[in-house]
């Protein structure tokens, strides 16, 4: 359950970061759309991150034998 918490959270902050850095460039702040865009690619790695782990011993293993 607290997987699942989590990562709502992170697709929370990913889309929350890349909507902010729309809005900040569009209202042409450069330190609120920096800001957004590390908010975004932070939650973004760490979903990249988690998601070999949810699929252990699926194709991941296969390819490398």
């Amino acid at each position: 359950m607290a997987s699942v918490l989590g990562k709502v959270l992170l697709w929370i902050a990913l889309l929350g970061g890349l909507a902010g850095a729309v809005i900040a460039v569009y209202s042409l702040h450069v330190n609120g759309a920096v800001a957004s865009l590390i908010v975004a690619s932070v939650a973004g790695l760490v979903l990249l991150r988690l998601r070999p782990e949810s699929r252990e011993g699926t194709d991941a293993d296969i390819a490398l034998t």
